[in-house]
């Protein structure tokens, strides 16, 4: 377990035990392996916690060393801690031991989030430095996306000269094009057969196991609404720390028992097929692009 997961995991058990629960029987039941859990073209936008930090900090150092170009001083940001909730799956996919370890990641965050301090924040008044940081509207780039959606950067800024320099020139148009195509597959999963007979076997075995819910992400939602009502009662929010735990390995549990990651796997499949018809030439540079500023990164 690493160390984030080991202290969301127990902030979460220090949670029920203030709240006076029982945290025996917290332990996965052996059995098979989960499947991977889907991700929209092999998670193509998706990096997950290792990879977005070593990303983001040659980020940094790269905006950083394009604002010394330009006569200003850039203190590399990190990134928050504590976020636990950065790897969510975009289906809510989950399994018993994430639910074991850190529920859903929603208390755990919010007990443990901190936003560094903004080593940048002298500079905040000063309009040059902001211009070269973040461009000017003389420059900005529109660029056409599927569904009709449309993105835009700054190409006189520091921060898209970071980006090209770190993924390629290309690479904000494709990853944002598959970020448009990857909701496009989520939502079109979410109304297939497969995806809401699963749903039904879903929400009767929630109901079985004492913890009712019609569809997938009301669990969640229940611990937002809880955490929201508990402001920062600390009693409170030990007491939503016990509702998430026993919530998400209710949740894992059925989603197991009805199949679901198998009922997405091949939703996602046939919606990929659709949606993703003609962007295979795309798909291909984007993973190129991706193994390449990883590699740069991680210096491997």
């Amino acid at each position: 377990m690493t160390s984030r997961r080991r202290t969301a995991a127990v902030a979460l058990l220090l949670g029920l035990g203030a709240a006076g629960c029982s945290t025996s029987g917290g332990t996965a039941a052996p059995g098979p392996a989960p499947l991977p859990a889907p991700r929209p073209f092999q998670g193509v936008t998706h990096y997950p916690g290792s990879q977005l930090t070593a990303l983001h900090a040659a980020e940094e150092d790269l905006v950083a060393a394009c604002m010394k170009r330009r006569g200003f001083t850039y203190r590399p940001q990190p990134l928050p801690t504590g976020n636990h909730l950065a790897d969510t799956n975009p289906y809510g996919l989950l399994t018993v031991a994430q639910a074991v370890n850190d529920g859903y990641g929603i208390t755990s965050t919010r007990l443990s989030m901190r936003p560094p301090a903004d080593a940048n924040a002298a500079e905040a008044a000063n309009t040059r430095w902001k211009d070269a940081l973040l461009g000017t509207p003389a420059h900005r780039v529109n660029l056409a996306m599927p569904m009709k959606r449309e993105f835009f950067y700054q190409a006189d800024s520091c921060v898209s000269d970071a980006m090209s320099r770190l993924y390629g020139p290309e690479y904000y148009r494709l990853f944002n094009t598959f970020q448009v195509l990857g909701d496009a597959v989520v939502q079109k999963v979410r109304t297939d057969r497969r995806y809401l007979a699963a749903q039904d076997s879903w929400s009767a075995c929630m109901k079985d196991a004492g913890s009712p819910a019609k569809a997938f992400g009301d669990p969640q939602a229940t611990v937002d609404r809880r955490l929201g009502q508990a402001g920062q009662d600390q009693a409170e929010l030990h007491a939503v720390a016990g509702v998430e735990l026993k919530l998400s390995r209710a949740d894992a549990d059925c989603q197991a028992a009805t199949g679901l990651t198998a009922a997405v796997s091949a939703a996602q499949t046939d919606a990929e097929k659709t949606l993703g018809a003609g962007y295979a030439d795309e798909l291909a540079a984007l993973r190129t692009l991706r193994e390449k500023a990883l590699a740069t990164a991680t210096g491997s």
